[in-house]
């Protein structure tokens, strides 16, 4: 086993040789992230959920005000993020090339089709099945918006008793990242912590799962005072893990996808963390100073504070001043404008930096048109162009982990090349300004590209096959020669003509014969 390199800014870069994954080792790695790295990510969790620096502040005094004001850049930052780049379901269609279907089931009302030439969607089928059990749109969001907290976030594929294919959420504090070498940044393992509560005894039981692309060995903590997960920021001295079992996944790659919100690993929220801890502390300090205000000492010149004096300002709020006398509070001066300013510019810079903007601000008011919106949106969308491929990168891979129960269950091989990961930003619109583009472009450009300009169309072939089917419609309906105006035109002729009479008995009905021929 090489020895550990120590990581270099957040990531452990080592070597790898085959067999059982060593106890030592993994101490060793449970240390160093429990300790160095997790703590980064539980810091800018508690950041997100509201907790900021500002309320650790000691109070120096305690008899003067140490107001605590908490500003939620942070949350808004993240939720607003999220909303633009993730509020639209990503979807996810596979498509194989015709060359490459397989003949499917025949029908037999399908007498004389070309079976090659139908649309095999048995994977997408089976991958919309598995993406519906597990809540796709809810789990991706959330995968997402970990990634932007944190840097980074996981989801772990796995298969449950009755062999149904399960997707899991796995934050970074408890999973560690192991790779092959400094070079490739290609993962050789991954270890996910976790704990395991035993009611019967009230006791917390500690593991650690270490994933390779053909296994997964379980180890236990024998020292319940060294090992935890550490999603709850707990740090410890070291870590003692004994090796329980080992079981055979069915994936041939590790079934832990990471998504990373940039190549850096960073959070949204690191550029702008400093600068809200400032407006945190300057809008508390001014709150202090208002709030001291009230409790000002009263100066007066020239005069005796007598008892007299004292009560009847009290009482009547008035107090009679002498020649050169002079009674006034003593409060620090604040400078209004300056203090104003001050927090104009931070509230600015930390909008600029997240490159999220404000939008309370009177620009954004109005009916904007599109090319309005997309401008005052122009860093935003730079910075989810990045998230969006770092994330469709992490998509495919996970359909590279479900394409093996797919292929259990359908026979059909998975190629990630025939997948199209369709994003589409949350975004509002200018819909008069769409329909006169489509408008415009009506004769020039397909049918089914102009309905996917709408906003409001989800599923431009569906709609087209929904038009195709009214036109079908109101042609039979004006066709005197279809079969359902035929039909329609003999029920005319001869109304009292039904299933149990014959012509004849329907003519007699009507007080008429149907010719005989000549004997």
């Amino acid at each position: 086993m090489a020895e550990l390199s120590r990581p270099i800014d957040r990531e452990f870069n080592v070597e790898v040789e085959g067999g059982r994954f060593s106890t030592e080792f993994l101490n060793d790695l449970v240390d160093t992230h429990v300790n160095k790295i997790a703590p980064r990510y539980v810091k800018f969790q508690k950041l997100y959920e509201g907790k900021h620096k500002i309320q650790n502040r000691p109070r120096k005094d305690k008899n003067k005000p140490n107001n605590k004001l908490v500003n939620d850049f942070f949350g808004q930052t993240i939720d607003n993020t999220v909303g633009y780049f993730l509020g639209n379901p990503i979807v996810l269609n596979y498509t194989e090339p015709k060359k490459d279907k397989a003949p499917v089931e025949a029908d037999p009302a399908d007498v004389g089709v070309d079976l090659t030439e139908l649309e095999d969607t048995a994977v997408q089928d089976e991958l919309d099945k598995i993406c519906s059990d597990n809540d796709k749109d809810d789990l991706f969001i959330e995968w997402g918006k970990e990634a932007m907290i944190k840097g980074l976030s996981h989801i772990l594929v796995y298969q449950d008793e009755e062999s149904h294919t399960k997707m899991m959420r796995v934050s970074p504090e408890d999973l560690i990242v192991v790779y092959k070498n400094s070079s490739t940044k290609e993962p050789a393992y991954k270890i996910r912590l976790y704990d395991i509560d035993t009611e019967d005894t009230k006791k917390t039981t500690h593991y650690a799962e270490v994933y390779s692309p053909t296994k997964v060995e379980i180890f236990k903590c024998v020292d319940d005072g060294s090992c935890g997960a550490t999603g709850k920021g707990k740090a410890r001295q070291f870590a003692s893990y004994e090796f329980v079992e080992e079981k055979p996944h069915i994936y041939g790659r590790i079934p832990i996808i990471t998504v990373y919100n940039n190549e850096e690993q960073m959070s949204d929220l690191e550029k702008i963390e400093t600068l809200v801890n400032d407006y945190d502390k300057v809008l508390s300090d001014v709150s202090n100073e208002f709030e001291a205000f009230r409790n000002a000492y009263l100066m007066l010149k020239n005069m005796t504070a007598s008892g007299d004096n004292i009560q009847k300002l009290k009482d009547e709020g008035i107090i009679e001043v002498m020649e050169n006398g002079d009674v006034k509070f003593i409060t620090k001066e604040i400078q209004t404008e300056a203090l104003e300013n001050h927090l104009n510019r931070l509230e600015k810079n930390i909008h600029k930096f997240s490159a999220v903007p404000d939008l309370s601000d009177e620009n954004f008011a109005g009916n904007l048109s599109g090319v309005a919106i997309r401008f005052k949106l122009f860093g935003l969308e730079t910075k989810c162009i990045i998230k969006e491929r770092k994330m469709e990168k992490a998509i495919k891979e996970l359909v590279r982990v479900l394409s093996v129960p797919i292929h259990v269950n359908t026979g059909r091989e998975v190629d990630v090349l025939n997948l199209k990961v369709e994003f589409s930003r949350n975004v509002p619109n200018n819909l008069t300004e769409i329909v006169d583009t489509v408008t415009k472009l009506d004769g020039k450009v397909d049918k089914e590209t102009l309905l996917s300009l709408l906003p409001f169309i989800d599923n431009p072939k569906e709609v087209l096959e929904k038009l195709e089917a009214d036109k079908e419609r109101d042609r039979q309906s004006t066709d005197p020669y279809s079969v359902q105006n035929i039909t329609n035109d003999s029920n005319n002729l001869f109304p009292n003509l039904n299933a149990q009479n014959s012509p004849q008995e329907a003519l007699n009905a009507q007080g008429a014969t149907i010719p005989q021929p000549e004997q």
